[in-house]
């Protein structure tokens, strides 16, 4: 007979079709509204950017305008197990990225004596600490003051 591999495969076939034509259609639609058919895509802000370490949409983002000194919430999971409110420098320092300071700082991130000390008080890493003191203020103080988490 030589026949194909779909040989007597008629009814499975035809059986199948409709739902195939319905997941893609289904998967069109939602293209066509923005959505992403297999999940749900939600626009992380600055600071989770920051945490996620995307030094791309860091860049992108401040251009766009958005404020580099702002904390903004950090949803639960990509830091810590709870959510948690944070600046983007602070969300780096957390994330252990220290590329992450230097693109912050140069997208207008200000990082006075304050600033500095308790991001640098707040941290043990030392990739984290050289970076930190690449870009020390000229009046901070390296002693730390463990009252403020």
């Amino acid at each position: 007979m030589g026949g194909g591999r779909l040989e007597g495969q008629g009814p499975a076939i035809a059986l199948a079709a409709p739902g195939c034509l319905l997941a893609v259609v289904w998967a069109l639609a939602m293209a066509a509204f923005g959505g992403h058919p297999m999940w749900r895509q939600e626009d992380l802000n600055l600071s989770e950017v920051a945490a996620v370490r995307d030094q791309a949409e860091v860049v992108r983002l401040v251009e766009r305008g958005e404020d580099p000194n702002m904390t903004r919430e950090v949803r639960k999971g990509l830091l810590f197990d709870h959510p948690s409110t944070l600046t983007p420098l602070e969300a780096a320092v957390e994330s252990g990225d220290d590329n992450m300071i230097h693109v912050l700082l140069a997208g207008g991130a200000s990082l006075d004596a304050e600033i500095w000390n308790r991001l640098r008080c707040n941290t043990d890493r030392s990739e984290i600490l050289a970076a930190l003191d690449a870009h020390a203020p000229t009046d901070a103080d390296r002693r730390c003051n463990r009252t403020t988490p």
